[in-house]
């Protein structure tokens, strides 16, 4: 009889691990001078069927949430929470943190969402919101390929600029990068052309105006920005040769382009 009882609860707990869910964050910390943090935050993944706590985001191997970092964290889920909606974060500490993207991993199914409003986390609202949700835009991926101009200064080292693709007549609304950034690479030299690839955008159809911002005050000169997704592209020139700068006298922060 114990024996079958102990046979009984090995079955038992081989099928609780069979049916447990486990699910990964990549998190990256924004790159500019204070974007890091030593401070405490909590995180939980929403998805279509429920929800699943990650608790105090902390790797104690490692000093987390470092300038341009990834880190990782795991946590393990009795139910199936379905299709990934929202990471949200809230702040513990008033140590501010600028999150840049956040990748979701459950099984082979990866989920990306951005910083799109490039708000940093604090319990001290003077410096940031003290929570934050950051969501799944839709199921599209666009291929951005950004030329800088061919002439003296117009690349830059620290321009942090992000991208809003709106629809042709502002039917189908519109969806916003995050840092524009390939990680260890040397981003936006002069006369080179970078090509960026953004999953889990919203499909807006065909792209009628792109809107940049830029966050830093390394002035940059770009030529032209060829938007595509799937079969559909168009290409926004430059044509005034508008700089852009967080710096007025440098050049514009917001510039607003379209066909």
């Amino acid at each position: 009889m114990k024996q079958q009882l102990s046979q009984l609860l090995f079955l038992g707990l081989l099928a609780a691990q069979a049916l447990s869910v486990q699910y990964q964050l990549d998190v990256v910390t924004g790159s500019r001078k204070y974007d890091g943090t030593d401070g405490s935050f909590v995180a939980k993944v929403k998805g279509s069927k429920g929800e699943v706590t990650f608790g105090v985001l902390d790797d104690p191997s490692k000093n987390d949430f470092q300038l341009g970092a990834t880190d990782n964290f795991a946590a393990e889920s009795d139910i199936d929470i379905g299709k990934v909606q929202c990471v949200e974060i809230e702040a513990e500490s008033d140590d501010a943190w600028m999150v840049d993207y956040i990748t979701v991993t459950a099984g082979s199914e990866k989920t990306y969402v951005y910083n799109t409003e490039g708000s940093y986390l604090s319990s001290d609202t003077s410096e940031g919101k003290d929570k934050m949700s950051l969501c799944k835009q839709g199921d599209a991926t666009y291929v951005l390929a950004i030329t800088t101009k061919d002439e003296n200064h117009a690349g830059t080292d620290n321009i942090h600029a992000r991208l809003t693709i709106s629809s042709a007549r502002g039917k189908r609304g519109n969806t916003t990068t995050g840092i524009l950034d390939n990680k260890g690479k040397d981003d936006f030299i002069r006369g080179a052309t970078d090509t960026f690839t953004l999953p889990n955008l919203k499909n807006i159809g065909k792209a009628g105006c792109i809107f940049i911002t830029a966050a830093q005050d390394d002035a940059w000169l770009f030529d032209e920005i060829k938007v595509t997704r799937g079969k559909s592209s168009r290409t926004f020139k430059n044509e005034d040769s508008t700089w852009l700068s967080s710096d007025d006298r440098e050049g514009k922060k917001e510039l607003e382009i379209c066909y």
